[in-house]
């Protein structure tokens, strides 16, 4: 799956310090390199940007918004790979940052891991939210597995 324009940070820093600001503008820059790469299937390049963002990111990140994106960009990146721990290591980090833990593709992806790890349970959790937050839309272009996964927990016509 492309990485959207919905699943990328958004570009206003409204009543946020020059300092932030240029932060987020590097974080952006960065993670722009990153989901080039990303796109066009180089997933170990772009991993490589988008750790290069996350090294610059002020302690603790989790305080940050743009750690979240770079997380979640981190975690897609490893799913893509098949290096589902890393990848759902880095997921469950990202709904610690702020606006991430509403991000239903964060949901996928970290289900997505956990489901390939074996922990079916955990993941169906995940992936059940991600499916309400965006009425399974998310699934379109997915392995069917995944929506099959929770296939009990939906509503049927």
């Amino acid at each position: 799956m492309s990485r959207s324009a919905d699943d990328r940070p958004s570009t206003g820093s409204s009543g946020r310090s020059p300092e932030a600001s240029g932060l987020s503008r590097q974080v952006r820059r960065l993670c722009a390199d990153g989901y080039r790469l990303y796109d066009s299937g180089e997933y170990r390049l772009a991993l490589r940007s988008f750790y290069q963002a996350w090294l610059i990111i002020p302690k603790p990140q989790t305080q940050y918004p743009e750690a979240g994106w770079v997380l979640t960009a981190i975690g897609d990146g490893y799913f893509r790979l098949g290096q589902y721990e890393p990848g759902a290591e880095s997921l469950q980090s990202a709904l610690c940052c702020p606006t991430a833990e509403q991000s239903p593709f964060v949901q996928l992806r970290l289900g997505q891991c956990l489901w390939e790890l074996g922990r079916h349970a955990e993941a169906r959790k995940c992936l059940y939210h991600a499916y309400q937050c965006q009425a399974g839309s998310l699934f379109d272009n997915e392995l069917p597995r995944y929506r099959q996964a929770i296939e009990d927990l939906l509503p049927h016509d």
